[in-house]
């Protein structure tokens, strides 16, 4: 147990990040942990299983301009499972932002998209590697009214390995994911042009590498449960903009990360009720990059067992 706390520190302490915005960043997913039927699966299986998430919040106390509600919605299908050791599926999720800047308080400013295919296996020691393609974008909202805009894009090939973490105590489980992406398409079309010279810029995006670890405790009386999680990774920017894979020299490294936890309600599903804080040095919102410290409070929904 002893260990396990000190990794966890030195996890806070070294919080490092990046600088794009990835829709599913606070969570590690992962169709080989979901049984659908209870059972274990024996050869193939077309269609296996299908399930979503859900996650709706308030940017309050600790925010910029541009963040007062965030809403995430995602879905995973999996295409086909072979026994219980591997997997290929596709995955959609959406970050939906929005600031105050209207009469009611709830202005629709940006969306990030995110899409791909998944492929999952699992080892014989008990640890996990996914692989897989994820395209990603970003647009505005109603920008028309604010005359200024940002487009992106930033697809990758991502590679993840996942490990599960015993404690002593059974009342607690912890998951550590490893991963690393390398960009393809990088696009960052700002609107006024003269913005498009600032950096950090995407088109110059070409590698991530970051961890995610994941704590469960069920120190409460059932159906209540505790949970924690911190995120980081380390972002590289090349000296070179082009719209499609190629290798460069880093020219920069930025950093982002966060950490959040809550109080978790358990049953066939899991609902979470927490509070979150990251910081981004460029939110990828408005076409003149900015940083951001985001204090959110949020409920989310997720199946029990496919989403960390």
């Amino acid at each position: 147990m002893r260990k396990f706390r000190i990794v966890f520190f030195l996890l806070l302490v070294t919080l490092p990040g990046a600088a794009q915005r990835f829709p599913e960043r606070w969570f590690t997913l992962n169709p080989l942990f979901n049984k659908p039927n209870g059972k274990e699966n024996l050869g193939w299986s077309v269609m296996h299983s299908s399930f979503g998430w859900g996650e709706f919040g308030a940017y309050r106390i600790v925010r910029d301009d541009e963040h007062a509600w965030i809403q995430r919605l995602g879905v995973f299908v999996e295409f086909f499972r072979v026994n219980e050791h591997s997997s290929f599926g596709f995955v959609s999720t959406i970050e939906f932002i929005a600031n105050p800047q209207n009469d009611i308080r709830f202005n629709p400013r940006a969306i990030f998209w995110e899409e791909g295919f998944l492929f999952s296996q699992k080892n014989s020691g008990g640890s996990y590697w996914q692989a897989g393609y994820m395209h990603r974008c970003k647009h505005d909202v109603d920008n028309a009214n604010i005359q200024r805009e940002r487009s992106l894009i930033y697809g990758s090939i991502v590679g993840k390995y996942i490990l599960p973490v015993s404690f002593e105590s059974n009342s607690a489980q912890a998951l550590l994911t490893l991963r690393t992406d390398i960009f393809t398409l990088r696009q960052d079309d700002r609107q006024p042009e003269n913005f498009s010279s600032l950096l950090p810029n995407y088109k110059s995006l070409f590698a991530a590498a970051g961890y995610l670890f994941h704590v469960r405790a069920s120190s409460l009386p059932p159906p209540f449960g505790l949970y924690g999680t911190i995120w980081s990774s380390l972002n590289m920017y090349g000296t070179k903009q082009e719209i499609f894979l190629g290798v460069d020299n880093i020219s920069s490294v930025l950093f982002q990360g966060g950490i959040g936890g809550g109080i978790s309600v358990e049953g066939n599903a899991r609902l979470r009720i927490g509070i979150s804080y990251e910081y981004s040095p460029d939110t990828g919102i408005n076409p003149f990059p900015e940083q951001a410290h985001l204090l959110a409070l949020s409920i989310t929904i997720t199946p029990m067992n496919a989403i960390w």
